[in-house]
């Protein structure tokens, strides 16, 4: 395949390079094109408006079924929208040298090639996966009722489900960067892909994260350069034109309004890889977080995790009738949800959900999408405490109470949701 790519007379130098990005203070940033009346407001809680953070309301979510509408989908974004024309949209793909190959000589420089969207869209087979994106920071509301957190203090909504479609990043990166297909190169073993986004953002130049090359170049890893949402273009909140869909990742890895992709020896730079989305200590805190972060692993996959969406909290229900119970489980990795439990005790006993449904994804197998499950309870006749939990196939749990860390990520404790009873009287 013939791609645009670099030339020049010096050797050591490239002639074509991504573009130079420089910061701008969040006070200059502008969303005054932001998409707003696009988004249908009622079917989110909003938690800011600039930038755009809203997860929907968790029984219209899992009354959605098993594919989340565009228009459900939660919405998690760190600066304003960018506005880009398919047309001119480009994508810059090198590869950094590892320097101790190269001993006391200069490592050669990155030699740039280019990707108009027509290229994306035309030259590769379109892959089609059904994934679920969860934020890390799902729950986060549960860690900061323990004690301060850092974030967006979300609810149980950040996690929803569509079908993604674009070439697998794979066949891209072997045919376009010369990356070799052999699972134990040594390169695939040792190397990360970083991605960054042609957007603006408060915490860095831009957008940006990374994920192993072995998980990028595994055909059973399904990760793919998405132009198509539940067979529709991409929309601007959820990535337009171009995005990386990273499944089994926490969502920080799908990188939205994608426009450049390096293939380097380390991990992204970014403030996003190497300052947020990692668990640290428990002694930690906003005094001493800044000295914290290179002792902390990046996040990677998911972690197994079940919410109760209805009832919700508080819910008044009628105690002479049967009540049905619903919500999601998904898991990390690829790995399937083996068992979602229901107590109505406090979590003395356990009895297993009616009925789930999560179906592998049909090339690889893999789990990517949630689970949703059922449980009919045939009368809540006082104040009922609703407890969940899963198992995935790997045998992980989750656990009884909140891991509490500084920045909010992760929580997967037991979905506890308190009902109301309502008497039934005879007129």
């Amino acid at each position: 395949m013939d791609f645009q790519h670099s030339h020049s007379d010096n050797p050591r130098t490239s002639a074509i390079h991504p573009p130079v990005k420089h910061r701008i203070h969040e006070s200059q940033l502008d969303y005054s094109k932001e998409p707003t009346p696009t988004r249908p407001l009622s079917n989110y809680i909003v938690h800011c408006h600039t930038p755009f953070n809203a997860e929907p309301h968790l029984p219209l979510l899992v009354n959605s079924g098993q594919i989340t509408p565009t228009d459900v989908f939660f919405k998690r974004n760190h600066g304003p929208i960018p506005d880009i024309a398919l047309d001119d949209h480009k994508v810059f793909i090198g590869v950094q040298q590892n320097p101790q190959y190269y001993f006391n000589a200069e490592s050669p420089p990155i030699e740039w090639k280019i990707l108009s969207m027509h290229d994306i869209m035309t030259k590769w087979p379109k892959a089609t996966i059904t994934a679920s994106l969860q934020c890390a920071g799902n729950r986060r509301d549960g860690l900061a009722a323990v004690k301060e957190v850092k974030g967006v203090i979300w609810g149980a909504g950040t996690t929803s489900t569509a079908v993604w479609s674009g070439p697998r990043l794979c066949d891209v990166l072997k045919d376009v960067a010369g990356v070799s297909s052999d699972m134990l190169h040594e390169m695939i073993r040792d190397f990360h892909v970083s991605f960054e986004a042609d957007d603006h953002v408060h915490e860095d130049v831009c957008y940006g994260s990374s994920i192993p090359l072995r998980k990028a170049m595994d055909p059973a890893g399904d990760v793919i350069l998405a132009y198509e949402m539940n067979e529709k273009p991409l929309s601007r909140d959820h990535g337009f034109p171009l995005r990386v869909i990273v499944p089994g990742f926490i969502g920080a890895r799908s990188v939205k309004y994608l426009q450049k992709i390096l293939i380097q020896p380390q991990e992204s730079r970014s403030f996003f890889q190497r300052h947020d989305y990692k668990i640290l200590p428990p002694w930690v805190n906003h005094d001493n977080v800044d000295q914290s972060w290179d002792t902390a692993a990046s996040l990677a996959e998911m972690n197994i995790q079940c919410v109760i969406c209805t009832p919700t909290e508080q819910d008044v229900v009628a105690s002479s009738k049967p009540v049905i119970i619903k919500g999601y489980a998904i898991a990390g990795g690829g790995r399937a949800v083996y068992r979602v439990e229901i107590s109505m005790d406090g979590g003395h006993t356990w009895e297993p959900v009616d009925k789930m449904e999560q179906k592998p994804d049909k090339k690889s197998g893999m789990y990517w999408a949630w689970a949703l499950w059922e449980k009919t309870v045939p009368r809540m006749n006082k104040s009922t405490e609703i407890i969940a939990r899963a198992y995935d196939s790997s045998g992980n749990v989750q656990p009884e109470f909140p891991i509490w860390n500084y920045r909010g990520v992760m929580n997967n404790a037991w979905f506890r949701v308190h009902t109301l009873p309502v008497l039934q009287h005879h007129m």
